[in-house]
């Protein structure tokens, strides 16, 4: 194991193709796969309301991203840094969509609508953000700074977000959003995994330990948006 460092890279070579990171391709296709599958069985459900259509966004961008971010991993040889930017476009959709998501449980529509404004200008924010830290000399010496703003973004969209609405819903007597809560707490150890670099070993490094977690987290939202009952408030207001 290594803490604190990453093992070297693992590079497969076929007759002069270079495939870098395989472990990372194969959880991060894992864990698209399972995305798009929850957002395939989330759109089934008949209620109409927009907490469900956001959650149903959430996967999809989510799945895509994930099969993007594994090519990323694998072709960087080819790509470079650049190939990670649909991963990275993903993520800031993805934190838009569960932020609105969450909101559409608010039964007040006036802050319905002003928390809505609020997440739509921090979503456009951190677009402008990460253009101008990738336009930067820093970026050039040391890209993995671009992630950072985006890391941030996550860590308040999905972490802080789905926490207060989940456990404000709970206290209302809303117990499916408990999922949801049980959700963030499973899934915000891969936070610091990735920040403090825990790598377990070469074949199962601090992604794929944080991919597996991720998948275990997303299940529990779906789980938890699946058992709600679209005909309570705060789902009779949308």
């Amino acid at each position: 194991m290594l803490i604190g460092e990453d093992f070297t890279k693992i590079a497969l070579d076929f007759n002069g193709f270079t495939l870098l990171e395989p472990n990372a391709l194969i959880t991060d296709f894992i864990m698209g796969s399972f995305s798009i599958y929850f957002a395939v069985q989330l759109k089934k459900i008949k209620a109409q309301h927009s907490f469900l259509k956001y959650w149903y966004y959430f996967f999809l961008i989510f799945g895509i991203g994930a099969f993007c971010g594994g090519l990323a991993h694998s072709l960087f040889e080819y790509t470079g840094p650049q190939g990670k930017f649909p991963t990275w476009i993903s993520a800031i959709l993805c934190a838009y969509f569960i932020e609105k998501a969450m909101i559409k449980s608010v039964s007040n529509l006036n802050k319905k609508n002003i928390l809505g404004k609020i997440a739509f200008t921090k979503m456009i924010l951190i677009f402008l953000i990460v253009i101008t830290v990738i336009s930067t000399k820093a970026y050039q010496k040391e890209h993995t700074i671009g992630f950072i703003p985006i890391a941030i973004n996550t860590l308040i969209g999905v972490f802080i977000s789905v926490a207060y609405f989940s456990f404000y819903n709970i206290k209302r007597g809303y117990k499916e959003f408990k999922y949801l809560f049980y959700a963030v707490m499973i899934m915000l150890p891969s936070f610091f995994i990735f920040l403090l670099k825990v790598n377990p070993f070469p074949w199962f490094d601090k992604s794929d330990l944080s991919h597996v977690i991720i998948i275990i987290g997303n299940f529990y939202f779906y789980l938890g948006i699946k058992k709600m009952d679209y005909t309570r408030l705060p789902f009779k207001t949308d």
